[in-house]
């Protein structure tokens, strides 16, 4: 920019002697030197970023070409098997969707059902507690009574038992009597 501007004061400048238009004409060509210079460089540069750009596309076209070849059948396989998939998938679906409804249709009868089976257990549960307190109030009593008929059994053996054996110790008794009394009975000599 700077050379630029440098030409076009020299275009703008009064020559006031011709000795400083020859110094100044030859000021401008080193100018122009400077700035054909610094455009072939430029041009250079411009030319290089063009090339490096032109084999960085070659190279990431042959890239995109290995991923494009690679990736295509890739692609295309993915998609038929998404589209051969997808009305198994939906299929699926609805099954498990149904299975759902009717696991929570059971889920729920099961819960009625369990709930009548603890009612039941309850109901036969009480019922059996009742009929143990009857069985033990029968088995209470029938010990009692048994009991009472050992007891009454027992005096009623006991009474005539010894009421015989009272009357054997008395026939006894009298038969001893009877006996020392006797006539026929020796005599201890004296």
């Amino acid at each position: 920019m700077i050379p630029l501007n440098n030409l076009a004061m020299a275009f703008f400048q009064d020559s006031a002697s011709a000795a400083s238009a020859a110094h100044d004409l030859h000021e401008m060509r080193i100018y122009f030197l400077f700035i054909v210079i610094g455009l072939g460089l430029q041009a250079v540069g411009v030319l290089l970023v063009a090339v490096y750009a032109a084999m960085f596309l070659k190279t990431m076209h042959t890239i995109s070409r290995s991923v494009h070849d690679k990736a295509l059948p890739m692609i295309e396989k993915t998609t038929q098997l998404v589209t051969d998939l997808t009305p198994k998938i939906n299929s699926i679906s609805t099954n498990v969707e149904q299975v759902s409804y009717t696991v929570r249709e059971k889920i729920d009868e099961l819960g009625v059902t369990l709930t009548q089976l603890n009612e039941t257990v309850a109901e036969a549960n009480g019922r059996t507690r009742a009929q143990v307190v009857r069985v033990d109030g029968m088995v209470s009593e029938a010990l009692d009574t048994t009991e009472e008929v050992s007891r009454t059994v027992q005096q009623g053996i006991r009474t005539p038992i010894r009421e015989v054996a009272a009357i054997i110790a008395g026939i006894k008794v009298a038969v001893e009597t009877l006996i020392e009394r006797s006539p026929f009975k020796k005599r201890p000599s004296a």
